[in-house]
């Protein structure tokens, strides 16, 4: 008799012990739920697009973007994107990847060329190799940057400032001129060694033509007359 009830005894204990097992991976379950459920906020929307591409996707009129999407046309692409009071365009053959930072959202451009429009009422930062790109505060900017190279920007402003900076380097490109960036990569030790610590990138402005900088700019202010949502 008291074989059996020590059998059922432990038999019960156990039940028990299973119990609160599932009872504390359900919780776990339902509390973490939320957090790795929640879709990733919205950071803008396609409005014109043709033989470009968002993510893996066919780029269409109207799709939402979201951080870490990358965007990307083809030889005859081209591709419009609003990102709140912010636009900006990629030319034919262009990539950029969407990041978002802290009230601030970002674009890298991984090659060709955009074309940016921003306000003064919002901050966007688009990065190209090692540069960082931002209108200068409370200034509305009409833009265009092209990587021309691994260590060589095309920078133009049809209107506003832009400040370009590496590290702790800052340069500021005016309205109406064009500058060609050449960007100095770290100092490498003789004979191919480890690049020298106490090396900074550096980058040299050169001033260039306007009108032969500036192609894309007057294609992106076509597409957004008036009659152009």
């Amino acid at each position: 008799m008291s074989l059996r009830l020590g059998r059922y005894l432990s038999e019960v204990l156990v039940q028990a012990l299973l119990r609160s097992c599932l009872v504390a991976i359900l919780v776990v379950t339902l509390v973490e739920a939320p957090v790795y459920g929640s879709p990733s906020a919205a950071l803008g929307v396609v409005l014109q697009a043709q033989n470009a591409s968002v993510g893996s996707g066919v780029a269409a009129t109207g799709a939402t973007i979201f951080n870490g999407d990358t965007l990307a046309t083809d030889s005859r692409g081209w591709l419009r994107v609003r990102l709140g009071a912010n636009q900006f365009s990629l030319l034919q053959h262009s990539s950029a990847v969407m990041r978002q930072a802290p009230g601030i959202p970002i674009a890298v451009l991984e090659r060709g060329t955009m074309v940016l429009s921003s306000s003064a009422a919002e901050p966007f930062e688009l990065q190209a190799s090692a540069a960082h790109i931002r209108p200068r505060t409370g200034q509305p900017v009409i833009a265009q940057v092209t990587i021309a190279g691994p260590n060589t920007l095309l920078v133009t402003s049809n209107r506003g400032e832009l400040e370009v900076s590496i590290g702790n380097e800052v340069h500021v490109v005016p309205a109406m001129t064009s500058y060609r960036v050449e960007i100095e990569p770290e100092g490498q030790g003789s004979g191919g060694a480890a690049p020298n610590k106490t090396a900074r990138s550096k980058f040299v402005l050169v001033l260039l033509e306007m009108v032969a900088a500036a192609t894309g700019i007057a294609v992106f202010l076509a597409t957004t007359s008036p009659s152009v949502p």
